[in-house]
């Protein structure tokens, strides 16, 4: 039996969730993270479960061929990015792949066809336009990973050149050193802002992590609604400032759109956008499960998911699951509570004598360098046809 602390080595099958490298050893999963498949390496044990072991790697034994070197002298060191060790194809490549294994997990076998190739995002490296920044006294930086301690760092790899301009410049900034925690981010209009996280009352300033990637991700959603051709009214569930109801508001101005959005700054933006905008679409100030307990969604209505990284509330999933629905389309950022969310739904379906039908599953690739994916998967549910059952 291991115990923490305990080296030895292990060769790694294949990368797992959270960015994690899957080994084994005496029969035991091994978690690894910063490695690569085929990487034979010596790690140690930080944690030992009966059922797998986490570990830090020592020493490259022999390096899997699909490593390459990492650009920032902070990889590793630094918990924002798990993947600078790969070529980007690759990573595309894994996080997809486990989007498939997460998915097939939860609801059984899904037909290959179903499947479509992923969407790689148009910038790998300055993407990002949102960064934290911790501050302690003279340094500010990020954290290091597992820890609070904190690593200096003047400039992010994956950061908007306009971010790592405004983070080099904190130091010269007296009131923004006092602060313990800030926020620099690009807004819409791609001013930068810098917000003191610490403290309360402050303007709702959102903006997707990848402004790029967004782009060709509410196309995508919008071409797959367009090319439904709804005959009736459209709801946007979770639908933050307006992402994706703005997008399907343009392409398709004769339909009713409704965005239901818990965050009262939100709802206030995407309002002030449909007027400017002159869309025929409304705002709901809700959480999605209570406003679903309230109203009647008719089958030919088509819904858009797009909740946080925890998922859908159960009690959403059980209204949408309880009858037919032509056509969902849920996007997530988080694949374990995708999958969970459709094994909800699709459970409940069958408690109603419904079918679950799983139309398409895409990945889109909001987080280079990172773990993190995002998924388009469009689905209905559907009455069972009982005319040629024999008894």
């Amino acid at each position: 039996m291991f115990k923490v602390g305990d080296q030895f080595q292990v060769t790694i099958e294949k990368m797992a969730n959270r960015g994690k490298g899957l080994g084994r050893i005496n029969d035991q999963v091994v978690f690894v993270p910063y490695s690569a498949p085929k990487d034979v390496l010596t790690v140690k044990a930080t944690k030992v479960n009966k059922n797998f072991i986490e570990a830090d790697i020592v020493a490259i034994l022999t390096p899997s061929d699909l490593r390459v070197t990492a650009p920032c002298p902070h990889f590793t060191e630094c918990g924002g990015c798990h993947f600078q060790h790969l070529a980007y194809s690759t990573q595309v490549e894994i996080k997809d792949q486990l989007v498939k294994e997460t998915l097939q997990r939860a609801i059984g076998t899904i037909s290959e066809t179903a499947f479509l190739p992923p969407v790689a995002s148009p910038k790998e490296w300055n993407y990002r336009n949102r960064i934290q920044i911790h501050i302690n006294k003279s340094a500010y930086g990020f954290v290091k990973r597992n820890s609070h301690t904190l690593i200096p760092i003047e400039d992010c790899k994956i950061a908007e050149p306009a971010l790592n301009k405004a983070l080099a410049d904190i130091k010269t900034t007296p009131d923004l050193m006092k602060n313990e925690k800030i926020e620099l981010l690009i807004d819409k209009n791609l001013q930068v802002h810098q917000r003191d996280l610490n403290s309360q009352g402050q303007p709702v300033l959102f903006s997707q992590v990848n402004r790029f990637a967004n782009k060709l991700l509410v196309d995508l959603v919008a071409e797959k609604v367009v090319g439904y051709a709804p005959k009736a009214k459209i709801y946007d569930l979770y639908a933050g400032d307006g992402n994706f109801l703005i997008a399907m508001g343009k392409s398709l101005p004769k339909n009713e759109l409704v965005g239901v959005e818990l965050n009262s700054g939100l709802v206030n933006l995407g309002r002030k956008e449909i007027e400017q905008q002159k869309l025929k679409a409304s705002y709901v100030q809700s959480s999605v499960e209570e406003y679903l307990e309230t109203v009647s969604i008719k089958s030919e209505d088509t819904v858009v998911l797009d909740p946080p990284r925890t998922g859908c509330d159960p009690r959403a999933m059980m209204v949408l699951g309880s009858k037919p629905r032509n056509k969902i389309i849920y996007i997530s950022c988080e694949p374990t509570t995708l999958a969970r969310d459709l094994r909800l739904i699709k459970d409940t379906a069958q408690k109603w004598g419904l079918s679950f039908r799983l139309d398409s599953v895409q990945t889109l690739d909001m987080f280079p360098q990172t773990e993190h994916i995002e998924t388009v998967a469009e689905f209905s549910i559907e009455k069972i046809d009982t005319s040629t059952t024999t008894h």
